[in-house]
């Protein structure tokens, strides 16, 4: 699994947009945390009001927490792509590594990297001074919402160009943050399937139970979508 990775890293260093890509998390982390605050004093001072954007400063730390696992499996999902065009993800399945192994060597270790790169990212970045323990479970459950988004991603886009606009597609997983914040009454569970609802949830309410939710969601969707990745790329 370990050289399967280090594989995956070896093709990603020859397409420059994708290794870009990997990097986009630190530049919004930089708008947010330095930009942000200078547009929440000229809007404050313009209209005269004590409070503008700064009520949701924890939404902008959950879209930086959210997007980080994003942009980095997205980045994996388009090598994926490739290696499903060139037909190598079948010949890996039979060789030691196995199916479970390609997907762990894919998909596995960059959610582990990408969960400590959220937790740098929102520690660096955060306006709003989320705890380090909510933090750490939001962290957590994008990752794990990353992972989903790539198999999505994969199983279905037939090339990398589908790929990406798929991957645009998959920005409406964002829209479950708004919910809890903009829309009232019973009508916002409407999007209570997206996983971005109940991590939105959770910060602004502080209950671990709806990270919990959040979590044992996006489990559901990866375990829907890894075996409709094993029947199209594999058999």
């Amino acid at each position: 699994m370990t050289i399967s990775f280090s594989q995956m890293c070896r093709q990603m260093k020859q397409d420059n947009i994708l290794l870009i890509m990997a990097f986009v998390p630190f530049i919004i982390g930089i708008v947010f945390r330095f930009i942000i605050p200078v547009v929440e004093d000229l809007l404050t001072d313009y209209f005269g009001m004590a409070a503008i954007l700064t009520p949701y400063y924890e939404l902008f730390d959950l879209f930086l927490i959210i997007v980080t696992p994003a942009m980095l499996n997205f980045v994996v999902a388009m090598v994926m792509l490739e290696e499903a065009d060139d037909h190598l993800i079948a010949y890996l399945a039979v060789t030691p590594l196995g199916k479970a192994g390609y997907l762990f060597s894919r998909l596995g270790i960059t959610g582990l990297i990408s969960f400590f790169i959220s937790i740098l990212v929102a520690t660096l970045f955060q306006l709003s001074g989320i705890n380090f323990l909510m933090m750490t479970g939001l962290a957590l459950a994008g990752s794990i919402q990353g992972i989903l988004i790539a198999l999505l991603i994969v199983v279905l886009s037939k090339n990398k160009v589908e790929g990406l606009a798929m991957g645009k597609m998959t920005t409406l997983f964002n829209l479950g943050i708004l919910a809890p914040y903009f829309v009232a009454g019973k009508v916002r569970y409407f999007v209570s399937v997206l996983p971005t609802f109940w991590m939105a949830t959770a910060i602004q309410t502080s209950d671990y139970f709806s990270l919990l939710l959040s979590i044992l969601l996006s489990l559901i969707w990866i375990a829907f979508l890894s075996r409709r990745f094993m029947k199209k790329t594999i058999g």
